[in-house]
C-alpha cells in the first residue's frame, strides 16, 4: 500500500487577523507530537491559512501506523529452566498467560540478572481510521484565546466551523467538529466563486482552490499584492511590508486600492494620520526620505471599484475628523495636567495605579543616577521625562489609538514647549520595542528606559511570574534584552546586584529570594544575546562566571577576548592559567594548606624567586590596566607569563615533601591565579575554541 497525501481544510466564519500565526505556533506542534506518539510517519507538513479557512497538508503519509514491539520480562532463568535445560512450570505459565509458545521465550539480561522474556508485536492500525480523531483531539489540547463554544458538544474554536474537507488520497477521512462532519467539498471565494466544489484528491484541491479565487498561501498573497503595488505606486515610495502581510491574512483574493488623502489631513502630525490608516487596515505610503505621502493603500477581498474606494475614504475621513477633535480636546489641558488622571488608571492589582508606577520610576532613577555620571541639566531632564512619560495614557488620543502611546506624548510635549530631549524622551523611553529595534537617542531617554525596565522586572518577579520555554507571553525577555542593550550601547556602568536589590526595596522591604532570580535571569539573557552574536560558549561562560556585577564589563571583556583570540595569542594565556589552576585544584582536593602570604626567606630556588619577582614587578601594572578597563592591554600583559610559568613547572617541584616550602610555592601560584581570575574563569574555555578562533 503506497503513501498518500492527507489534506484537512477547516472552513470557518471570518477569523481574527492573529488566528493563522497563532495556530501555526501553538496547534501545529501539538499535531506533530501526537502523530509521533501514534507512530504515524509522513514526509512533510504544510500549513496554510486565510481569513476563513485553515489548511493542513501532510505529504507522503504512511497508510498504516508503525508496528510496535513490546518486551515483557518473566521469571529468572534459574526458575524458568531446570538443570536439564527444560522449561519449568513457571516458564510455561508465563508463556501461556501471554498466549505464546514456550519455545518463543528469550533470555534477556535485566539489571545484571538473566530472565526469561517474550516480545509481543502489535500491528499498526490504518491511519485513515485514527487521523481524524488526532486532528480533533489536538484542537482540544490547545488554548484558544476568546474561543467560541458549542453548547451541546462543548467544543471550542476561534469561530464557528462551517465545513470540513478531509481526504487521504481519494478517500474521505471522518472528522467531526461540533456538529459539522467532513466530506469532499470545499467552497470558493465568498464573492467571486461562492458555490461549493468537489475535490477528488489533495493535489486537485490546491488547483481548484486557486481557480475559485482562494489564494491559500500567505507568501503568494504577499507577492501578488507587491507586484500590483509596483505598478500602482511611484518608484521611490516605501511601505511597511510586515504590516501589509498581516492585513493580507484578512482576505483570500487580495486587491490593492490607491486612495488619495484630503489636503487638510497632511497638516496633522504624520504619525496620527498613519495610525488612523493602520487602524482601518490601510497601508500608509512614504517617500524615500520617510515623508508621509498624500495617498494610502486599502486592501479589499476580491472586489475593486470606485464605490469601495469611496466607502473606505468616507470611513477614513470620519476617523480622521475624530482624531482632529480628540487632539483639540486633549490640547485644551496642559500636558503636565494629565498626571493626576494617572491615579484613575490601574497598572497592577498589587502595585497600584500608573501614578504609583511613575512614583517608583523616580525612586529607582535616584538609585541608578548614583552610579551613572550625568550632568545636572541631564539629571533634571531625566526627572522631567519620568514625570510626563505616562501622561498620554489618560488622553483621548491614546484611548482611541493605542498605537500612539508615547508618540502622542512626544507631540503634546513639543506643542507645550518642552525641550526636544524631554519630548523625544517621552516617546523613546519605550525603546527598543523589539530585539533589533531602535535604541533611545539621548542619555536621558536611555536612563528612563533603563529605569522603567528595572521597575518592570522587579514587579514581575516579586509577583512570581513564571518564565517557561521559548515563549515570552509577558514580554519579560524583551524587557530584559532592552535593558542589556541600552547598558551596552550607552556604556552604563553600574553594580547590577546593588541596583536591583535597592529597586526591589522600593516595592517591598522583604524581597525574599527575588534578587538572585532577577540577576540569574538577566545573566541568562546576556548569554543568549552573546550566543546569537556567535561568541563561543567558553568565552561567554568564562566571563559571565567571573563578572556577575556589571553588564557593561561583560560586553567589554567578551569583545576583548574574541579579538584577542583571533590574533592567535590565546594559547599564551590559557596554557599557563590551566597549569596554575590545575595544581591549585589538586591542593584543594587534597586539603593541602596554602600560605596566606609568600615568605621570601624560604624561596631557595632561582626559578621560584624569578617568578615571584616578576609577579611583584607586574602586579600593579596589571591591576591598573584592569581597573581602567584596558582589557586588551591586560590580556597582552598576561601572555608575558607563559615562558616563566613553563620554566617554573619544569624546574620546581611544587608538591614537595617540605610542608612550608610547598605551602609557600602554592601561595605564589594562588596570587598569580588571582590576577588571571580578575578577568575570567579561563578554565571554562577549551583549547579547541582558541584553535578555531
Amino acid at each position: 500500500m503506497g503513501k498518500d497525501d492527507f489534506l484537512v481544510e477547516i472552513g470557518c466564519e471570518d477569523m481574527p487577523l492573529w488566528t493563522g500565526s497563532y495556530l501555526q505556533e501553538k496547534w501545529v506542534p501539538v499535531i506533530e507530537r501526537m502523530l509521533k506518539e501514534n507512530r504515524i510517519e509522513y514526509a512533510s507538513l504544510r500549513f496554510f491559512h486565510t481569513s476563513r479557512r485553515i489548511i493542513l497538508c501532510f505529504n507522503g503519509i504512511s497508510p498504516m501506523q508503525s508496528d510496535i514491539i513490546t518486551e515483557i520480562s518473566g521469571p529468572p532463568v534459574e526458575a524458568g529452566i531446570d538443570e536439564k535445560g527444560n522449561f519449568t512450570a513457571a516458564a510455561k505459565g508465563f508463556a501461556k498467560s501471554h498466549n505464546v509458545k514456550v519455545q518463543e521465550l528469550l533470555i534477556k539480561e535485566k539489571k545484571g540478572r538473566k530472565v526469561l522474556a517474550l516480545q509481543k508485536k502489535e500491528k499498526g492500525r490504518a491511519v485513515k481510521k485514527i487521523a481524524g480523531n488526532i486532528i480533533v483531539e489536538s484542537m482540544r489540547n490547545i488554548e484558544i484565546p476568546r474561543a467560541m463554544k458549542w453548547k451541546k458538544q462543548g467544543f471550542k474554536f476561534v469561530r464557528p466551523v462551517r465545513w470540513i474537507l478531509a481526504l487521504m488520497g481519494s478517500e474521505i477521512v471522518k472528522i467531526e467538529i461540533g456538529d459539522v462532519k467532513s466530506g469532499r467539498y470545499s467552497f470558493g471565494h465568498r464573492v467571486l466563486s461562492p458555490e461549493k466544489f468537489r475535490v477528488s484528491s489533495p493535489k486537485e484541491y490546491f488547483e481548484k482552490a486557486l481557480k475559485n479565487f482562494v489564494v491559500f498561501d500567505k507568501n503568494l498573497r504577499l507577492e501578488f499584492v507587491k507586484a500590483a503595488l509596483k505598478k500602482e505606486l511611484p518608484a521611490d515610495t516605501a511601505y511597511d511590508e510586515s504590516r501589509l502581510a498581516e492585513i493580507l491574512n484578512t482576505v483570500e483574493y487580495p486587491l490593492a486600492l490607491k486612495c488619495s488623502l484630503k489636503k487638510e489631513y497632511m497638516d496633522i502630525p504624520p504619525e496620527v494620520v498613519s495610525a488612523v490608516i493602520l487602524k482601518l487596515n490601510g497601508i500608509p505610503i512614504y517617500d524615500k526620505n520617510g515623508e508621509l505621502q498624500p495617498f494610502c493603500i486599502s486592501v479589499t477581498d476580491g472586489v475593486k471599484s470606485e464605490d469601495i474606494t469611496g466607502n473606505y475614504l468616507s470611513v477614513l475621513s470620519s476617523k480622521m475628523d475624530d482624531a482632529i477633535f480628540f487632539m483639540k480636546q486633549d490640547m485644551s489641558l496642559p500636558f503636565s495636567g494629565y498626571t493626576e488622571n494617572l491615579k484613575k488608571i490601574s497598572y497592577h492589582p498589587r502595585w497600584g495605579s500608573v501614578y504609583d508606577r511613575v512614583a517608583r520610576f523616580k525612586k529607582i532613577a535616584a538609585i541608578v543616577l548614583e552610579y551613572i555620571d550625568v550632568e545636572k541639566e541631564a539629571k533634571e531632564n531625566v526627572y522631567s521625562i519620568i514625570s510626563l512619560c505616562k501622561n498620554d495614557l489618560s488622553t483621548l488620543m491614546v484611548a482611541e489609538f493605542p498605537s500612539l502611546e508615547g508618540i502622542i506624548g512626544r507631540i503634546y510635549a513639543e506643542k507645550n514647549g518642552f525641550n526636544e530631549i524631554i519630548a523625544k524622551g517621552i516617546e523613546q523611553h519605550y525603546f527598543p520595542k523589539s530585539s533589533d529595534g531602535k535604541l533611545p537617542d539621548s542619555i536621558e531617554a536611555s536612563v528612563v528606559s533603563l529605569v522603567a525596565r528595572i521597575e518592570s522586572l522587579c514587579g514581575m518577579f516579586l509577583d512570581n511570574i513564571e518564565i517557561k520555554g521559548t515563549g515570552d507571553p509577558y514580554g519579560v525577555k524583551k524587557i530584559a534584552n532592552g535593558l542589556i542593550e541600552i547598558s551596552w550601547n550607552k556604556k552604563f556602568c553600574f553594580p547590577l546586584k546593588t541596583v536591583v536589590s535597592r529597586s526591589l526595596q522600593v516595592f517591598v522591604e522583604n524581597t525574599d529570594d527575588t534578587l538572585p532570580k532577577i540577576v540569574s535571569f538577566l545573566l541568562q539573557r546576556v548569554e543568549n544575546i552573546l550566543a546569537a552574536e556567535e561568541f563561543s560558549p567558553g568565552i561567554r561562560k568564562a566571563v559571565i562566571l567571573a563578572e556577575k556585577e556589571n553588564l557593561l564589563n561583560i560586553r567589554l571583556k567578551t569583545d576583548s577576548l574574541k579579538k584577542f583570540f583571533s590574533g592567535g595569542q590565546g594559547h599564551n594565556v590559557l596554557v599557563p592559567f590551566i597549569r596554575v589552576a590545575n595544581i591549585l585544584k589538586q591542593a584543594e582536593e587534597k586539603k593541602i594548606a596554602v600560605a596566606e602570604k609568600v615568605n621570601e626567606e624560604i624561596l631557595c630556588e632561582e626559578m621560584e624567586r624569578k617568578l615571584y619577582d616578576f609577579y611583584r614587578k607586574t602586579e600593579n601594572s596589571l591591576k591598573n590596566s584592569y581597573k581602567n578597563g584596558e582589557y586588551l592591554v591586560f590580556l597582552e600583559k598576561l601572555t608575558e607569563w607563559r615562558s616563566l610559568i613553563d620554566k617554573f613547572f619544569d624546574e620546581i617541584l611544587v608538591m614537595c615533601n617540605d610542608e612550608k616550602m610547598r605551602s609557600n610555592r602554592l601561595s605564589i601560584l594562588k596570587q598569580i591565579n588571582d590576577i588571571f581570575s580578575l578577568f575570567a574563569d579561563f578554565s571554562l574555555i577549551p583549547i579547541v575554541e582558541v584553535e578555531n578562533a
